[in-house]
Parts: C-alpha cells; structure tokens; sequence
C-alpha cells in the first residue's frame, strides 16, 4: 500500500516548501523534505507509529528502526522487500553515515551490478536534475551518487486494528507516563493474540 500511495506523488514539487512539509510541521516552511515524505506516505498508510515513524531527519528514522529491531546493515545478508526503507549515503565518504532515504518499490536485487527500484522525494528528477521531486528510480547499491547503507523491514501487521491505532497515539505527543502504559497494554494485546506455541508448531520468526 505505501508504495502504491508513494507513486501517485510522482513529479515536481515547486519547492521545499509543500504539501509534504505543511503537512509534517502545521504550516508552510522550507525544509528539506525526503524523510519527511517516507513518513507522509506511512500515514497515508495508516501505520504512522506502529510501521513508519514521524521524523524529519534520515538517521532519527534509522534510529527508531535499530532501536525495534527492524534495521539491516547492507553489509548483511538482508534482501530488500517491497515496501521496506533504504538508508542513503549521498556524501561517499565510506562511512555509515545517512543523509537520504526512500522507500523500495520492488523485492529483491538487479543485474550483476546489484541495483535496486525505489522512490523518494526531495531528489532529483530521472535526468538527475533538481532536487524538488518524487521520483523513482533503479539505483545502484554502490552507486556513483548513493551508497546503500542499511535497509529498514517496517512491521506494516502492525498497523493494523486495535494495536495499529494504539501505536499511533503512541506517536503522538502525550506524556511518557502515558506512553509507557499504552506500551505495556500493546504487549498484553499481542501476547493474547499470539497463538498458543506447543511441541508440534515451530516458532515463528518476528517480523
């Protein structure tokens, strides 16, 4: 579904100042804008919260997915998924560093020169020109533009019902007290949802 609503933003956006960064901060300002968009499309999606975060920095997005879990070096065996976040390296200096992010739009990797399909906004267009638009692109992984750093794997389930509407006021701004109680009454909520293992049915692997 997030890629589906990523790509009907296709195009250019006159400039930093848009629909995506009114929408983030409550009223027009330039700013830059990719993280920002990742994080529109989530809520567009319904999973503000429990799948995609609301930030407005590359590495604050990266962070919340090390923090759960759900975060793959791209030095790891990981594979990339539709629907998943790659953490950019525009600067090429050899670190792990972040400054750009989009969301995969095709499962798995391309020709001999791995590649990978994503859409992002805040980037250029096809001809690499500007930097005011959605596009998407095929990009390599070691690319003379962007080095992929790391790959996030959103638990999108968890948007769903009751837990993905708790989630979503956890995201929001309400007092920690308040927000370790709604956390405490998410986990009681998915242990009773979780199937009973038993001696016959192995493990399921988290997402």
């Amino acid at each position: 579904k997030i890629v589906e609503i990523a790509r009907a933003q296709i195009g250019m956006y006159e400039s930093n100042a848009n629909k995506f960064t009114e929408w983030y901060y409550g009223y027009p300002t330039d700013a830059y804008w990719c993280t920002i968009f990742v994080s529109w499309c989530g809520a567009q999606a319904g999973a503000t919260g429990s799948a995609v975060p609301k930030r407005s920095t590359v590495d604050g997005m990266r962070q919340w997915y090390i923090k759960r879990g759900f975060y793959y070096p791209a030095t790891s065996d990981y594979v990339p998924q539709k629907g998943d976040i790659v953490f950019m390296n525009t600067e090429l200096d050899g670190s792990d560093n972040v400054h750009h992010v989009e969301i995969i739009t095709e499962s798995g990797f391309f020709g001999s020169n791995p590649k990978i399909k994503c859409i992002g906004g805040n980037t250029s267009n096809l001809n690499y020109v500007g930097s005011e638009y959605v596009t998407e692109k095929t990009r390599p992984v070691n690319g003379s533009r962007a080095v992929m750093v790391g790959y996030a794997h959103p638990p999108y389930s968890n948007a769903e019902g009751l837990v993905g509407m708790l989630h979503t006021l956890i995201d929001s701004s309400m007092p920690p007290f308040i927000k370790l109680i709604f956390s405490k009454f998410i986990t009681l909520i998915q242990i009773m949802q979780s199937p009973p293992q038993t001696a016959s049915s192995p493990e399921v692997p988290a997402e």
